[in-house]
């Protein structure tokens, strides 16, 4: 494990801070277009892969804005920005760029974008959907704490408690980039007071992990984490059309 560190200094974001973007997954034909022109050859690709249209149509706006929110930071062309990917699927900056972090997450029309300097970034989002087999998710993904939390909740409250433990558990999954080598279960929080870390799987230590959620409204749960020394002021954003 790499040791805490300050985040890098990078133009138009300011020093140890998180710049979250929330978006919408719309947009108008002329938009569309565009966004599915300054994407690279792989994401053309990967988006002709999906059979549904709205998921295509989901992958490409998320995908296109992402591009655009990067270039805003990079001074430069949103088609131009080049990916790597990690070897759990987890993207990041090339070249130059590298230094700026970034994570994406999207649930149904919505989607957040998690921008800075710091070398450890997730961010999850999830529109409430109470389809969702969320008792056995429980009983799988939650501690004994977070179980008892749950459990106790009623009505609308149940949905919300759910997917804020849960958006916590998977923006620390994201941060750390290992996918679902790591179990989820072994994520567990504080279901009181601040939001931190109790435990964490074996070599990530809890006090070098911030969590913080993010408060978007009603039927709508994101939560951030961050590796670094002190918790990080959050600046929302919203991405302007030019």
């Amino acid at each position: 494990m790499n040791s805490t560190a300050e985040p890098t200094a990078m133009v138009g974001v300011p020093t140890g801070a998180v710049d979250v973007w929330l978006e919408d997954l719309s947009a108008d034909d002329a938009l569309y277009a565009y966004f599915r022109e300054i994407l690279d050859a792989d994401e053309k690709t990967k988006a002709m892969r999906f059979v549904h249209e709205t998921h295509r149509r989901q992958y490409i706006i998320s995908h296109g804005k992402l591009r655009a929110i990067l270039a805003s930071y990079l001074g430069m062309a949103p088609a131009t920005i080049s990916f790597t990917i990690a070897a759990y699927g987890k993207p990041h900056l090339t070249g130059k760029a590298a230094a700026l972090k970034f994570n994406l997450s999207h649930s149904g029309d919505k989607m957040a974008v998690a921008v800075g300097g710091y070398d450890y970034l997730g961010v999850d989002i999830e529109v409430w959907n109470s389809g969702m087999d969320l008792s056995g998710a429980a009983k799988t993904c939650f501690g004994d704490s977070e179980q008892a939390t749950w459990h106790t909740a009623t009505g609308q409250e149940k949905l919300a408690v759910f997917y804020q433990l849960w958006t916590r558990k998977e923006s620390f999954l994201k941060a750390v980039g290992m996918g679902m080598t790591l179990e989820a279960a072994k994520v567990i929080t504080a279901t009181e007071g601040e939001p931190r870390f109790l435990s964490l799987p074996e070599g990530y230590p809890t006090h070098e992990w911030k969590l913080i959620d993010l408060k978007f409204g009603h039927g709508l749960s994101a939560a951030l984490t961050v590796k670094a020394p002190d918790r990080p002021p959050i600046n929302l954003k919203q991405w302007a059309k030019p």
